[in-house]
């Protein structure tokens, strides 16, 4: 079995805090900016599913000069910096490693700076969500051709862009870095660099991405290892006004991969995925389900024309519940274009591609809901429940995706009784990704009255309630084996995977000479290795001395 990638040692050190370095962060920052409290500390030095240590500080600056000066601030102090967007990441993406650490929230810097139609493109900062990018992009006839992930209510554009994303777009259109034309950054020194055309000394236009070497690419999906990122240039699309739909149940979960990855070669769909069956009875008795299908009234606009959209809207509704009954798997696409003639055309090509197959149609209610009305607050709905959800996942060619899901579905049916045992469950999902990738993402439940503590929701978390549960229940620990067993399948098979962070076995699994260039970038970068050490394997920042 693949080894798990072994996360840096916490660094235990004196403390190096000194009335003057948060003096000047005060100052700097605004005292409500600077947060010292432990309970906030705790919050943001965890993500969905690890604790990290516990930071010294979070600050939340209000601009890009502000963020520069900050960062400059903390690494002349010997501190290190981590970047957190959302707060989505499920692989260490932004825990700490090191208790002299300050965790910068980007949140604030998230206005929309621009929106260029006539030269397809818009400059937004990091901190934006998603949702703010697809209604001010919509308002205006365009859209981003990727336009966001499941959680994009909550998660920034920068997170994305670090942690790597897709699904909204995604399989006709790619991941978030196929959307990028420029970024500006801030180092570890708290200089700012910019990339793309808009880099020039004048006369810049930032319309376009490759003019020399492709310095983009550099700091997207680096898990936030080598920068800071303020601002994003994002390409756009005319937004399609016409919107097709259909779901499949699908007997054989390889016969659907067959199908999802000849839809995706062909260009046919916006948005191509496939849930398992028990996916399928989960999404029927959740409450974000039945939110979404509340929302058909929104989904009237998806139609060609408000009288369709309208009996699309009243055909969801009296489907209801009953389009996932059944134990098939359900394979769910979403097509969409400017012309209705031309998505009529796509789905004719994609009921002849199904046709041999004799697959049952049902009531496409969950493509229409997510595509249509793309950003629900989610964490609302689930905050009740005291069911833990841990993705795991991983992209693969073609021609092994189903020998990956044919091997990952016979371990965990091995497991089925063992862990039943523990409560815990899953279910996997399918997605299309682009023209020649399919990711296979198995979601593992749980029960974890720790975790819920991290209340995500509201940016809360209940430190007297964490120390009532300081034991890591056995449950976790067997769901964080489950997650390592599944990578060493998944990298058998040729997976490459999004969101490394410090989980993902990045740098067990490059060669030699590929990793030593990562290594000798970063030290350019960040010569004393102080921006969120041990992401992408990357060695931790040194111990600091005692001042």
């Amino acid at each position: 079995m693949l080894q798990e990638t072994v996360q840096p040692e916490p660094v235990s050190a004196p403390p190096t805090s000194s009335d003057n370095f948060v003096g000047a962060l005060n100052a700097l920052l605004g005292v409500e900016n600077v947060l010292s409290d432990l309970p906030s500390r705790v919050f943001y030095s965890t993500d969905i599913f690890t604790p990290g240590v516990v930071a010294e500080l979070v600050i939340q600056p209000r601009s890009a000069e502000q963020l520069a000066a900050a960062v400059a601030l903390c690494t002349e102090a010997g501190r290190v910096v981590i970047p957190r967007g959302g707060g989505f990441s499920y692989t260490s993406g932004y825990i700490p490693v090191a208790e002299n650490s300050v965790i910068v929230d980007i949140r604030a810097l998230n206005r929309i700076l621009e929106i260029n139609p006539q030269d397809s493109y818009m400059v937004v900062e990091c901190g934006a969500t998603w949702k703010q990018v697809y209604e001010a992009t919509t308002s205006q006839g365009c859209r981003c051709p990727y336009f966001g992930p499941m959680s994009g209510y909550h998660s920034t554009v920068g997170g994305a862009l670090s942690q790597g994303s897709f699904f909204l777009g995604s399989t006709q259109y790619g991941t978030t870095a196929d959307t990028v034309l420029g970024l500006k950054v801030v180092l570890a020194d708290g200089s700012i660099v910019q990339t793309g055309s808009g880099a020039a000394t004048e006369y810049a236009t930032p319309f376009f991405r490759n003019y020399g070497p492709d310095l983009t690419g550099l700091f997207l999906h680096d898990s936030g290892a080598l920068g800071f990122k303020t601002e994003a240039v994002l390409k756009l699309i005319p937004k399609p006004e016409h919107a097709r739909y259909a779901t499949y149940a699908v007997e054989d979960g390889a016969v659907g991969l067959g199908i999802m990855a000849e839809i995706a070669r062909r260009g046919l769909a916006a948005e191509c995925y496939m849930w398992d069956p028990v996916m399928a009875k989960t999404a029927r008795d959740r409450a974000t389900l039945r939110e979404g299908i509340k929302s058909v009234s929104e989904a009237a606009r998806s139609g060609s024309t408000l009288l369709g959209g309208l009996k699309d809207a009243a055909k969801m509704a009296l489907a209801g519940r009953g389009v996932f009954d059944g134990d098939a798997y359900l394979l769910h696409v979403a097509i969409d274009d400017v012309t209705a003639l031309c998505a009529d055309e796509k789905m004719r090509l994609v009921q002849e591609m199904t046709r041999p197959f004799d697959l049952r149609s049902v009531e496409p209610t969950l493509p229409r809901v997510v595509h249509s009305t793309p950003f629900t607050d989610f964490l609302e709905f689930e905050a009740a429940s005291p069911s833990r959800r841990l993705p795991t996942h991983a992209l693969f060619s073609h021609s092994n995706v189903a020998k990956a899901h044919a091997e990952m579905s016979a371990y965990l049916d091995t497991r089925k009784d063992e862990l039943g045992q523990l409560g815990i469950t899953w279910g996997s999902i399918c997605f299309a990704v682009g023209a020649n990738a399919i990711c296979i993402e198995p979601l593992i439940y749980w029960t974890d009255p720790q975790l819920a503590l991290n209340d995500r929701a509201r940016n809360l978390t209940d430190i007297d309630g964490l120390a009532e549960n300081g034991e890591v229940p056995a449950a976790r620990l067997a769901v964080k084996e489950l997650r390592a067993n599944l990578v060493a399948i998944f990298t058998r098979h040729g997976g490459v995977h999004m969101q490394i962070g410090k989980d993902y076995p990045y740098r067990q699994t490059r060669k030699p000479n590929t990793f030593a260039l990562l290594e000798n970038i970063k030290a350019i970068l960040d010569p004393a290795g102080l921006v969120n050490p041990g992401a992408l394997g990357l060695a931790r920042a040194p111990i600091p001395s005692p001042q």
